[in-house]
Parts: structure tokens; sequence; C-alpha cells
């Protein structure tokens, strides 16, 4: 008897500042999130996901971007990363 593993598609993260276009791809949201290295820029990003079927397209405040991104604490980071997840809700299986 073979067993089988349920494939679990991957999130792609798209991430759009200023013009130009950051694309990653990870198991998890904060591991994709994690992996998308744009210069910082406090400006508004436009961020897509995809996870098989389901897509979502949000536009992310200047404050968010500096804190996932941008040279600051681990306590912005971690607030920030908090609001993504919110945003995201439903790519958090």
């Amino acid at each position: 008897m073979t067993k089988t593993k349920a494939i679990k598609p991957k999130i792609k993260a798209t991430l759009k500042l200023l013009g130009k276009y950051y694309i990653a791809e990870g198991d998890t949201l904060q591991k994709t999130l994690k992996k998308l290295t744009p210069p910082v820029a406090k400006t508004l990003g436009i961020l897509t996901l995809e996870k098989g079927k389901l897509k979502r397209e949000k536009i992310i405040q200047p404050r968010i971007v500096m804190g996932l991104w941008g040279k600051c604490g681990q306590t912005m980071q971690d607030i920030a990363m908090k609001h993504i997840t919110l945003l995201f809700g439903d790519f958090n299986d």
C-alpha cells in the first residue's frame, strides 16, 4: 500500500513598487514575504498573492512597506507582518 501526500499549492507573491515588479514563491505567507527583496522605498505598493486558483490583490500602505522590507526593528516588522496576514486571511492555511 502506497501513501500519497496531498500536494499543497505554493503561494506566489508579486509586489509592485515604483513601477518595478518583485516576485517570490514559498510554502507559507510569512516565508514568501520574507523572500521578496525590494529596495527600501516609502511608497504605496500593490501586493498580489496567488495560491492555486485563489488570487488577491491589495494596496499596501507605505508604513507597512517600510515595516516589512525597510531597516527597522523587529517589533515594527512583526506589526507589519500582522497587518498583512489580516489583509490576506484566506492564505493562512
